[in-house]
C-alpha cells in the first residue's frame, strides 16, 4: 500500500493534484487508516498511469474520467477520436506558422505594417484548401503541387529571399542585360534550385504558375514587376547562352 506522500514520490505527481483527483473522484483511495491517512493499493497505481498516459496523450481529465469508466473495448475508439483531433490541431498549427511567416514576410518586404496585405493574405491561408489547390491544379500534377505546398523555408534561407526581393525591387529600372540584373537573375536561379532542386519539370509548371498569376497575394511577394525582371533578365541570359554555343559549334 502507498500512502499519499509515497505514491507522489514514485509517480512525480505532486499531492494537491492527487488531492484533486480524489476530490473530483479521477482517483479515490482504497482504504484510509485509522487515524485518517489515504492509502492506494496497485490498481490504484495502474489507475494513476493510465490517468497520467491519457493525459500527455491529450485528453482532458473529463474525457479521462468517461474512458476509464467505460469497458476496454471502447479504448481504442477513444484513442483513434483523439488521433483525429490531434491531426486536426497539428494542421491548425501547421497554417498558424505559416500565417504567422507571412506576416513577418511582409512586414521585412514592406518595411512597415500593411493591414490591408496582411488581411488579404490571411483570407488566402484561410481558403487555402480550395482557392489556392484549384489555381495550382491549372499548372502541375498533384505531385509538384504537393512539393510546391510542402515548402517551408529555414529562417536564414527566408532572410536571403527577403534581400534578393528588396534588391530587385531597388533595381527594377535597370534594362535586363545589365550586369545588376543578370547577377541578380543568377541569384535568383541559385535560390531556386537551393529550395527546390534541378527537376526541370516541376521548375517549368512553378515558373508558368507564377508567371501567370503573380497578379495575386498567392506568389506574394513575387509581383508582376519583379516576376518581369526576372523573365526578361532570364532571357538575356539564355539568348547569350544560344549565341555562345552558336559560336563554338
Amino acid at each position: 500500500m502507498y500512502t499519499i506522500g509515497k505514491l507522489s514520490k514514485k509517480t512525480g505527481v505532486t499531492i494537491r493534484t492527487l488531492d484533486y483527483y480524489d476530490e473530483i473522484g479521477l482517483l479515490n483511495p482504497s482504504s484510509t487508516t485509522e487515524g485518517g491517512h489515504r492509502l492506494y493499493g496497485e490498481a490504484e497505481l495502474l489507475r494513476l498511469e493510465q490517468i497520467l498516459s491519457l493525459k500527455f496523450l491529450g485528453f482532458s481529465l473529463e474525457k479521462i474520467q468517461r474512458i476509464l469508466q467505460e469497458p476496454a473495448y471502447s479504448w481504442e475508439k477513444a484513442l483513434g477520436e483523439q488521433l483525429l483531433m490531434v491531426k486536426e490541431q497539428k494542421k491548425h498549427i501547421e497554417e498558424l506558422e505559416q500565417s504567422l511567416r507571412a506576416i513577418l514576410y511582409t512586414i521585412q518586404i514592406e518595411k512597415e505594417i500593411n493591414w490591408d496585405l496582411i488581411f488579404g493574405i490571411m483570407h488566402l491561408f484561410q481558403k487555402k484548401n480550395n482557392e489556392i489547390d484549384t489555381v495550382l491544379d491549372r499548372y502541375m500534377s498533384q505531385q509538384h503541387k504537393e512539393k510546391m505546398l510542402s515548402v517551408n523555408m529555414e529562417e536564414d534561407k527566408l532572410e536571403k529571399w527577403v534581400e534578393l526581393i528588396h534588391e530587385i525591387n531597388k533595381h527594377l529600372h535597370v534594362p535586363p542585360e545589365s550586369e545588376i540584373a543578370q547577377k541578380l537573375a543568377d541569384r535568383w536561379m541559385e535560390g531556386v534550385y537551393d529550395m527546390f532542386g534541378d527537376d526541370e519539370e516541376f521548375l517549368d509548371s512553378a515558373w508558368n504558375a507564377i508567371n501567370k498569376e503573380c497578379g495575386g497575394l498567392m506568389f506574394y511577394p513575387m509581383t508582376k514587376d519583379v516576376v518581369n525582371f526576372i523573365h526578361e533578365a532570364m532571357i538575356v541570359k539564355e539568348k547569350r547562352k544560344g549565341d555562345k554555343n552558336a559560336k563554338c559549334d
